[in-house]
């Protein structure tokens, strides 16, 4: 009989670790969890309780009470024959720069689709020209605000957060910092990042796993949308840098993927005509609405001749 295996959370990272199960565990009958998929179960908490009591193997992200009724993980852990907890990566060391804008129970939108840049929206809300924009990215800017200093609390509330949910990530959180940045934005890690935690979940199940890597066989499915390490923070952090920015489109066509990136001009010149239409965007910002507040600050978020 095929082992079973159930993967639940409330994240885009719950359907790539459960495809990186399948593909290392290629016998094994995966089933993926979360609220978009809870409809596979009736979107009864019985029948996905169910479910997690008849597994081989539950794979479990942390996750707060609501999207599936009664389920909450401490009642995956008091049910379930073997479950191993997984944390879910949340990294803005990469991208400080990335905000949400939220605003009446939705999020504003920008090229890069739910993600903005703060410095962007800074600029707008002081009235700067899409160059003067452009000459905030640099790196007096970014120290100013924090974003070169990112590294060691964004690590150690990461693995604290691991640590907490039950999995010492640092062994692997090592590794990932070896391969250079494993983030495309700051909530969608790279392929491998997830591999490595399906491998390692297999691994304390006694579960047999391919020894063929997954990033070199299957698409990345959170590489639809990547946001670039900027070169002065990408020189601090010891990666590869650039200001190129590839917009959420969709698919997985190479040659449209090719086409639809762009550059940090594109960016600002994108988010200037999307603001334009909701002028009071800054308003909606904790962050820029701090900056504005601060003086010191304003005094050095100032553009550049050019």
């Amino acid at each position: 009989m095929a082992r079973r295996i159930v993967v639940v959370g409330n994240n885009c990272q719950v359907a790539v670790l459960a495809g990186c199960l399948g593909f290392l565990a290629p016998d094994a009958e995966i089933a993926s969890v979360e609220p978009a998929t809870f409809s596979q179960f009736d979107s009864s908490s019985a029948r996905l309780l169910d479910a997690v009591r008849d597994a081989d193997l539950t794979v479990c992200f942390p996750f707060e009470a609501g999207p599936f009724g009664e389920v909450t993980p401490a009642r995956i852990f008091e049910i379930a024959r073997l479950v191993v907890p997984v944390p879910t990566i949340v990294f803005p060391a990469f991208h400080p720069d990335i905000v949400y804008i939220a605003h009446k129970g939705g999020l504003f939108g920008s090229p890069m689709g739910d993600y903005h840049s703060a410095l962007i929206v800074y600029g707008f809300a002081r009235g700067f020209s899409a160059d003067e924009i452009v000459s905030l990215f640099r790196a007096e800017v970014f120290s100013r605000v924090g974003y070169l200093d990112g590294w060691f609390p964004n690590r150690d509330a990461l693995l604290a957060m691991s640590h907490a949910h039950g999995f010492n990530l640092d062994h692997l959180f090592a590794g990932w910092m070896r391969r250079g940045c494993f983030m495309h934005t700051i909530n969608h890690p790279k392929l491998f990042v997830l591999a490595d935690l399906a491998r390692d979940a297999l691994h304390r199940a006694e579960i047999p796993a391919r020894t063929a890597a997954c990033e070199d066989y299957l698409p990345d499915p959170l590489s639809g949308s990547i946001w670039p390490v900027y070169p002065e923070i990408a020189a601090r952090l010891g990666v590869a840098g650039s200001t190129t920015f590839k917009p959420p489109l969709g698919g997985l066509n190479f040659l449209v993927d090719a086409a639809r990136c762009i550059e940090l001009r594109a960016m600002v010149e994108g988010s200037l005509a999307i603001y334009a239409h909701t002028p009071k965007i800054a308003t909606h910002c904790e962050r820029v609405q701090n900056w504005l507040a601060n003086r010191e600050i304003r005094d050095t978020l100032i553009p550049i001749a050019g």
